[in-house]
């Protein structure tokens, strides 16, 4: 635009700025298409009838997520301790624990009188806050099924061959070795996990309860269903990649903070493997040349 058409134009919106904040706006009154388009989604929200959405539509995702939760347990955790349960069992536990979610929370919904923003605003915080907390727990028991089991797998394959002399199809995991990268797990979360924390967490997206148990929920579904069928993934990397989501469907994704994250998941595949290469050249060489000697 020329100088006085951006002149005109900022006439126009500085008018507009005046006119909506009027309880009898007309979207006739207003001039710009900034402004009627703010006047289309503030009438399009007003209409809606939030009180009934919650009602309706959060009692059936809590038992959604509920079912995914208990088959985390039951396809996985309860699969490995033989606990004797068929696959029928199984769904016929989660179809139970399913139920009794909806049940409690359709129960909390059917409690809220209140039908201004605040109140609607409160209740769904609440609500999500206190589910979040299973879907948290949810994908730290993924986390445990994934990350640890990469860590631990090549460490078990190693005491395996140095116990018996001979490489196996399958090796034996020690409860003790199971127990020692677990409290590793938790030492480095309690240490220097932190930043990953407040990345994920807060910077790059903005993040409600609502979207975390989304997020949460989401990225624990993917990393069992890949534990389930043998694929070593990265539980952080598919937790951003679900909060990347959330950043994209409510358009505030930190996009500057996603260019080293990218860069890190390119860099590390080949930065593990060629420190791997030069440590196993290096330690070979030493045990050769101590042989050597003797």
């Amino acid at each position: 635009m020329t100088e006085s058409e951006q002149l005109a134009y900022t006439s126009a919106m500085l008018r507009d700025q005046e006119i909506y904040k009027d309880d009898d706006c007309n979207v006739e009154d207003l001039e710009t298409d900034y402004y009627k388009k703010l006047y289309d989604i503030e009438n399009e929200r007003s209409s809606l009838d939030t009180l009934k959405a919650l009602k309706q539509w959060v009692p059936i995702i809590a038992a959604a997520g509920g079912a995914v939760m208990t088959s985390l347990v039951v396809f996985k955790g309860l699969k490995n301790v033989n606990s004797g349960l068929t696959t029928l069992q199984g769904f016929l536990i989660m179809g139970m624990i399913a139920a009794l979610v909806w049940l409690a929370t359709y129960i909390y919904t059917k409690s809220i009188r209140g039908k201004h923003k605040e109140d609607l605003t409160k209740a769904t915080f609440i609500m999500f806050s206190w589910m979040q907390v299973f879907t948290a727990s949810a994908f730290a028991f993924s986390h445990g099924s994934n990350d640890i089991a990469n860590a631990v797998g090549p460490f078990a394959a190693i005491m395996d061959v140095i116990r018996t002399n001979s490489i196996a199809t399958e090796a034996a995991v020690p409860p003790a070795v199971m127990l020692t990268f677990g409290v590793a797990l938790i030492v480095g979360l309690w240490f220097i996990g932190k930043e990953v924390i407040q990345t994920v967490g807060t910077n790059l997206a903005k993040m409600h309860p609502a979207s975390g148990f989304s997020a949460e929920l989401a990225a624990a579904a993917v990393v069992m269903g890949a534990s389930t069928m043998g694929l070593p993934v990265s539980s952080t990397h598919t937790l951003v990649g679900a909060v990347l989501g959330i950043g994209i469907v409510n358009r505030d994704t930190n996009w500057k903070l996603m260019k080293p994250i990218g860069l890190a998941w390119i860099v590390t595949l080949p930065a593990a493997a060629t420190m791997s290469a030069i440590s196993y050249l290096v330690l070979s060489n030493i045990f050769l040349m101590r042989c050597f000697y003797q």
